[in-house]
């Protein structure tokens, strides 16, 4: 796995991708966007990692990630089931002034922004309006990529797509939520409970191994089986995930960065982040 948290929302502040069937180009890498990154399930099945919980993945699946936000996903991918998604990802503070003249709107923006307990999954029950949304946004709608925000087009069909989202979000929430929420063994919520706590510290395999009342090889081995990812890995995704926040919500110095979030060579740290980001830290904060 590798993290792969960058994209150029400095100059593209709302990125689309709909109905995309990502079978043949899906890669299970960890991740955090400096937006927010709304996704939905058309055709497939897994699970996703956010931060500290596991939901299970299926068609009607709709997420909610927010910004710098670490997660994973996992797919079944098979012949029979392809991996079929849409994706809104988007800057949230540029949407926000657009939305202040649609009160219910901006609340709902506001929510799956900053609410600390905000849900950020349903599962959907009426699929069939959920994919023809999708289907229509894709078949009709000028909306690209790589469009820039300030096109009219753009910003119409983006905040007329994320009502219709919110509309389908708040009548599922009226009606409840089919358990889709998984749980990781206790001592794999441990261990992800003690890197969250000492991240930033040199790390000793030894030390989590003693912490959780298992053996090294044991925690490496339940570790893997239940995230998909070798402790390592994971370690390295959080320190430059919250490296990437740092770098664009602080005024810390990029070697101060380095130093806070467990890497005592500079110089390895602006390796690692560039080979994982394709920016340099320095780059990174400017774009």
């Amino acid at each position: 796995m590798r993290l792969d948290n960058y994209a150029d929302l400095g100059r593209h502040p709302v990125q689309l991708s709909l109905y995309l069937n990502r079978s043949e180009s899906f890669r299970d890498i960890f991740h955090a966007h400096q937006g927010i990154e709304i996704l939905y399930v058309h055709r497939g099945n897994g699970r996703v990692m956010i931060g500290q919980e596991l939901f299970e993945m299926k068609p009607g699946t709709l997420l909610f990630f927010k910004p710098f936000q670490l997660h994973t996903i996992r797919m079944t991918i098979t012949e029979q089931q392809p991996y079929i998604r849409s994706m809104l990802l988007f800057d949230p503070a540029v949407l926000l002034r657009y939305t202040e003249p649609y009160p219910s709107l901006n609340s709902f923006l506001l929510h799956i922004w900053k609410h600390p307990f905000g849900d950020q999954w349903v599962d959907v029950t009426d699929t069939d309006a959920m994919d023809k949304l999708f289907h229509f946004y894709k078949d009709e709608s000028q909306v690209s990529r790589n469009a820039p925000v300030q096109s009219e087009k753009v910003l119409l069909d983006t905040l007329s797509l994320l009502h219709r989202i919110q509309n389908l979000f708040d009548k599922q929430s009226a009606v409840g939520r089919v358990g889709s929420s998984l749980r990781f063994s206790p001592s794999v919520t441990a261990i992800l409970a003690w890197i969250e706590a000492n991240y930033a510290s040199e790390f000793r395999l030894t030390d989590l191994a003693r912490h959780v009342h298992l053996t090294p090889n044991h925690v490496s081995y339940l570790f893997h089986r239940e995230t998909g990812s070798t402790l390592t890995n994971y370690l390295t995704a959080k320190r430059l995930q919250q490296a990437s926040f740092l770098l664009k919500t602080t005024n810390l110095s990029v070697r101060e960065i380095g130093h806070r979030i467990g890497f005592s060579n500079f110089s390895y740290f602006c390796q690692l982040f560039k080979k994982h980001n394709g920016l340099s830290p320095a780059k990174y904060r400017t774009s």
